[in-house]
């Protein structure tokens, strides 16, 4: 019984075999009479019939293998290296946050009774606080947050397995404050801050396949960069002026994690972070006071009777801990071959805290100068916001990044 029933279909296709063949002969016998026309008809007949015959009704998808040699994104077609590249830039619009701490000494008996005073406002950006009085109302006119172009370089080997990326990354920031308070009457005057940081992000990128349209990657590698400080402070009511330099120079071991999830071909979206630390980045700094003649002390209240002119500095670098935290979400749009476009939000993070326990070095221009220069520096250390000992904070600096990118995928 089994074997009538497979032969029945076998019978079926070697009887519709053999009219297909018969067409065939008598197509080409219509040819070599010069009927090209009749024998056109003839051989559609035949193409339906052994279509009908051989060809599936279903189409099979396509079997890609997993280390088979596509493109890094929709389209790539030039290889060089064993992989695919891509170059991209992104269009960043930033803003910044600043946190010294507490804002000034009335936050803190003990350094309040050590200071003698409490004209100790705290310096948003600055290393050391250079501002004498005590309240302050930012020009929010005057604030400036960086606009900037950050490059990007990808590298992923045909295996898909693994590939490596590098990320530049600047920002700025400036602010501009109206300074106030009360000392023997109204005093006022002005600061300003402005803070840089440069970042570049190398890492070896490791993927996994979670399923047919998604993905996650690992990342291993380092981030190092610089992060400076510029301010000033001018008081003409208590005949006072003063300019802060400071500098972190750092190299930090990171690691990451990414998903990756494609909607279509040309939709895709993707989210992750790093993390960041190193103990060893090395901070300087270099602090200038002015003071006229009849002005105001910096920290008594005290006038003075000759001018007063000193620099504290570091004589050596710092010992400076930082922690960094990376995060980032990507829409990704793909709509032509090797070009690819980019939406996305990012925020970054960095909290450090310096060893001050290394003297600086002082130059004044006379003794009354040199005296007033320790005074300073034993003052301003005794509750700077950054160092993290005896339970004072350590400082925070967050840049949030709204961006648009483009990417060439080669």
């Amino acid at each position: 019984m089994l074997v009538w029933l497979f032969a029945i279909p076998t019978s079926l296709l070697f009887a519709e075999e053999t009219d297909a063949t018969k067409l065939e002969l008598e197509a080409e016998s219509y040819e070599s009479r010069g009927y090209y026309k009749k024998g056109q008809i003839l051989r559609e007949k035949i193409k339906k019939i052994r279509s009908r015959n051989f060809q599936r009704s279903y189409s099979e998808p396509e079997y890609i293998p997993s280390n088979q040699n596509i493109p890094a994104t929709n389209n790539g077609s030039l290889e060089f290296s064993g992989g695919k590249w891509e170059i991209g830039l992104r269009g960043l619009q930033s803003y910044s946050m600043f946190q010294s701490g507490k804002e000034w000494s009335f936050d803190d008996g003990r350094i309040a009774f050590q200071a003698g005073t409490p004209y100790f406002p705290r310096s948003e950006i600055g290393y050391q606080n250079i501002r004498s009085l005590p309240f302050a109302n930012e020009w929010n006119d005057k604030r400036r947050e960086s606009n900037f172009i950050s490059p990007r370089f990808a590298y992923l080997h045909k295996s898909k397995k693994w590939g490596i990326e590098y990320v530049y990354l600047q920002s700025n920031t400036s602010r501009n404050y109206f300074t106030f308070g009360y000392l023997d009457g109204f005093q006022y005057g002005n600061q300003a801050d402005a803070f840089r940081n440069a970042d570049h992000k190398f890492v070896v990128q490791v993927f996994e396949e979670y399923s047919s349209n998604k993905s996650f990657s690992w990342e291993f590698g380092f981030r190092f960069g610089s992060m400076n400080t510029n301010s000033s402070q001018h008081s003409m009511t208590l005949g006072q002026t003063s300019l802060l330099k400071d500098q972190i120079n750092y190299i930090a071991p990171s690691t990451g994690f990414k998903f990756y999830h494609h909607l279509t071909n040309v939709w895709s979206y993707e989210f992750g972070g790093d993390l960041f630390f190193t103990p060893g980045a090395k901070l300087q700094y270099k602090r200038d006071m002015f003071t006229n003649a009849g002005g105001y002390t910096r920290f008594s209240g005290e006038k003075i009777s000759y001018d007063e002119m000193y620099s504290i500095f570091s004589e050596k670098n710092l010992d400076t801990a930082i922690i960094g935290l990376n995060l980032i979400t990507q829409f990704n749009w793909q709509p032509f071959t090797h070009h690819k476009f980019h939406l996305g939000l990012q925020y970054l993070q960095y909290n450090w805290r310096a060893n001050e326990s290394r003297a600086p070095g002082f130059r004044a221009a006379n003794i009354e100068s040199y005296t007033s220069a320790f005074k300073d520096y034993y003052l301003s250390s005794g509750y700077y916001e950054s160092d993290g000992y005896n339970s004072r904070p350590n400082r925070v600096y967050a840049i949030a990044n709204l961006f648009l990118g483009y990417t060439y995928v080669f």
